[in-house]
C-alpha cells in the first residue's frame, strides 16, 4: 500500500467524503484539516470562519444567560406583588377584627349606661386611647431604659479596661491632665 493511503495524517493526504470524520451532509466533523500544500489565505479564511462561529456560540450563550437572568427578575416581581397583596389583605383582616372588637366594646358598655349609645362610643374611645398612650410611654422608657444601661455598661467596661491598661481611665485622664 501506498504511505499516503495508510496515514491519514500525512502531508497530502485528504480525507474523503465517506471518511468517519465527515458528517452525513458532507461537513467536517473535525476542524478544518490543513495540509502542507494549502495556502495560507485558506487557512486564515478557516480560522476566521471558526472566529465567527465561536461569536456566535458566545452571543448565543449571553443572550441564554440575559433571558434567564430576566426571567428570573419577572418571578421575583410576580412573588414580590403577590406578597404584597397578601400583606394588604391580611392588614385589611386584622383592621377589621379590630373595629369589630372595638364596636362590641362600645355596643357592651352602651348597654351596662342605659343604651345610650354615645356614651359606650365615648368610653371605649377614651379606654383605647388610653391603653395606646400607656402602652407607647411604658414600652419607650423600657427600650431607652435598656439602651442607656447598655451603653453604661459599655463605657464602664472600657475605662475598667483603660486603668488596666494604662494605669488611670479617660475621667481621671480629664481630672488631672498634667501627668
Amino acid at each position: 500500500m501506498d504511505a499516503h493511503t495508510e496515514d491519514p495524517t500525512a502531508p497530502g493526504t485528504r480525507a474523503s467524503a465517506g471518511s468517519a470524520g465527515t458528517s452525513a451532509a458532507g461537513h467536517s466533523s473535525r476542524l478544518h484539516e490543513h495540509t502542507d500544500d494549502e495556502a495560507p489565505t485558506e487557512a486564515f479564511r478557516a480560522v476566521g470562519a471558526r472566529f465567527g462561529e465561536l461569536a456566535e456560540y458566545i452571543s448565543y450563550f449571553i443572550a441564554a444567560k440575559t433571558d434567564g437572568l430576566k426571567l428570573t427578575m419577572r418571578n421575583v416581581a410576580v412573588m414580590a406583588a403577590l406578597g404584597i397583596v397578601g400583606l394588604i389583605a391580611a392588614g385589611a383582616m386584622v383592621v377589621s377584627a379590630v373595629v369589630l372588637v372595638c364596636w362590641g366594646i362600645a355596643l357592651g358598655l352602651a348597654a351596662l349606661f342605659g343604651h345610650h349609645l354615645w356614651a359606650g362610643y365615648l368610653v371605649t374611645g377614651i379606654l383605647l386611647l388610653g391603653l395606646i398612650g400607656g402602652g407607647t410611654m411604658i414600652g419607650l422608657k423600657k427600650l431607652t431604659g435598656t439602651s442607656r444601661e447598655r451603653l453604661v455598661q459599655k463605657y464602664a467596661t472600657r475605662q475598667q479596661q483603660q486603668r488596666a491598661k494604662f494605669g488611670r481611665d479617660v475621667e481621671q485622664a480629664a481630672h488631672d491632665p498634667a501627668e
